[in-house]
């Protein structure tokens, strides 16, 4: 994964998400915070896209808090986070992603998809289980962009 392959809003959700790690005393770093930080976007982007694609934001809000409640904490230490397994994997898929998309950058819209694909992840539990699919995804991310690309 190559982090100059990600906006700077990108960039901005991955840190916020393991800030968000650092605060609640989790020692990973996992696909459910991205997801969280995502959702408390002020600007409503992943909101609106989960509605778009025929999901339902606040079920998937709902779940997401529950999931990231159930997650170790770990008092002390170093205040380090490290990023686990899926949540590599998910970053790494995101820009593959906006690579087949024809994008120079990965966006915002492309770590949610990500996390939508990223099978065996609480978070794409979460996300299926409220109505939300790697294509209606998509369809809503086409629709959002109108045929622009991050270059």
């Amino acid at each position: 994964m190559d982090i100059e392959k990600f906006t700077e809003r990108a960039r901005g959700f991955i840190q916020s998400a393991q800030s968000l790690a650092l605060r609640e005393g989790n020692q990973q770093f996992v696909p459910e915070h991205l997801l969280k930080v995502l959702l408390d976007d002020e600007e409503g982007l992943a909101a609106r896209l989960i509605t778009a694609a025929g999901g339902r934001d606040g079920q998937v809000r709902t779940a997401t808090e529950a999931a990231l409640k159930k997650l170790p904490k770990v008092q002390g230490g170093s205040g380090q986070v490290y990023l686990s397994q899926d949540a590599a994997r998910l970053l790494d898929n995101a820009e593959q992603i906006a690579k087949k998309a024809g994008d120079s950058f990965v966006t915002a819209e492309y770590l949610l998809l990500a996390l939508v694909l990223a099978t065996g992840t609480d978070a794409a539990k979460i996300l299926k289980d409220a109505g939300v699919t790697a294509q209606g995804l998509n369809a809503a991310i086409a629709g959002l962009r109108k045929g622009r690309t991050a270059d």
